[in-house]
Formats: C-alpha cells, structure tokens, sequence
C-alpha cells in the first residue's frame, strides 16, 4: 500500500509539472528535499545536488531556453519501500530552434508522503547543447 501511495504521489508531481506549474510541484516536496542531478558541474552547470529553493531557479532557467514549454511523458514508474523509480519523455524547442528530445530516469525517495530526495539522470551532452549552449 505504501509504494502505491508513493507512486501517486510522484505522478502527481510530474501532472503538475506538465501542466506548466512548477511552483505546485515543489510543494509535494519536503522544505529538506534535495534534488541531485547526474554530470559534472564543471561541464553541464545544473549538475550536482541543489536545494528546494535552488531547484526554482533551476527550473527557471530551463523555462527560459523552452519558452514555449517542455512536454513530459511518464512511461513507467517501479517502487519498492520508499522509493519510486520513474522513467520520463521529455520534448520541448528552444528558443533558437533546437529540438529537446530527452529520456529521464528520477528516482524519488519519499517519507510520511513527501519526497525529500531525487535523483535524475540524463543525457547531459543534450542538456547542455539544448538548454546551456543555446
């Protein structure tokens, strides 16, 4: 029953998200969550771990390379104990024309109902030709 919990949870997250409200996402987050994602600071700037307030800003300056916003596909989701592994499309064009077409993995550690980590991993070179080098 718990994982079930769980993985509505996370799917609630991404139906906020996908709907272009990234603010209501965050709420389903816990005010200690951190969110790490895959690659070396040095080489894709949103790598590493970032808090709940950084991961607005991070999330803002995604918006603003796909001004028109990102499409998001959930297309599997596995959970045991208290974490919910979900496997993500993502597509979106930036503003200089150039396609996003991305797969995802998140995997969401959550307690009491509240996620509180993330971990995403992602084809970085793609992030950074897309969202970065625009």
């Amino acid at each position: 029953m718990k994982t079930t919990g769980n993985t509505a949870v996370v799917l609630q997250f991404f139906e906020r998200f996908a709907a272009g409200n990234a603010q209501d996402a965050l709420t389903l987050l816990d005010e200690q969550a951190v969110w790490w994602v895959s690659g070396k600071p040095d080489q894709y700037p949103s790598a590493g771990p970032h808090t709940k307030d950084e991961v607005l800003q991070l999330l803002g300056r995604v918006g603003q390379a796909l001004p028109n916003g990102v499409e998001i596909q959930v297309t599997s989701t596995t959970a045991q104990d208290d974490r919910v592994v979900a496997e993500v499309a993502s597509r979106g064009v930036s503003a200089a024309g150039k396609v996003y077409d991305q797969r995802l993995v998140f995997v969401f550690q959550l307690q009491d109902g509240r996620i509180y980590r993330i971990r995403e991993y992602l084809d970085t070179l793609h992030a950074h030709d897309v969202l970065v080098a625009h």
